[in-house]
């Protein structure tokens, strides 16, 4: 992403740094992540059966149905980082969903699309995730529950 748009965003948007949101972000983490990997492995075509069930993330709903309709990237990114300006999407939100949906498009590895996610979280939450992902050997199709969650975010201090 270039610099400009993410000062921009870091500039503009609200940062909520409350364990609510993060545990928000944390399961949109995973559904991108879960997303990514079915559309590598079926192709673009699986989109369809995750752009309308994705109620608490509308912004990736939005991203989702941009791709399955072939936008270019650039037009994608447009049209989020308006979206997140216009509806004042958090700025962790909007950075996963931006990076997220590019690499959906992209057909990028799941586990690369895992670490440019992560990199948005501090060094410890990151190693947390990491860990806690493989530790419990998450199948991707089953999302974490807010007690997996809460462990993740008390184990790193937040």
């Amino acid at each position: 992403m270039k610099t400009e748009i993410m000062l921009a965003l870091y500039r503009y948007l609200k940062k909520d740094f409350s364990e609510k949101n993060q545990l928000k972000q944390i399961q949109m983490l995973r559904t991108i992540l879960e997303i990514n990997q079915n559309v590598v492995r079926e192709g673009i075509s699986k989109i369809e059966d995750y752009e309308y069930n994705i109620i608490n993330f509308p912004m990736l709903g939005k991203g989702l149905t941009l791709v399955r309709e072939g936008q270019e990237p650039q037009v994608i990114e447009s049209i989020l980082i308006n979206t997140a300006f216009a509806n004042d999407v958090d700025l962790l939100e909007s950075l996963l969903v931006l990076e997220g949906v590019s690499s959906i498009q992209m057909l990028r590895p799941a586990d690369v699309t895992k670490e440019l996610l992560l990199s948005y979280f501090s060094f410890n939450m990151q190693d947390h995730l990491r860990r806690n992902l493989q530790d419990l050997k998450i199948d991707f199709s089953q999302p974490l529950n807010k007690n997996e969650l809460r462990k993740i975010l008390e184990d790193v201090g937040i």
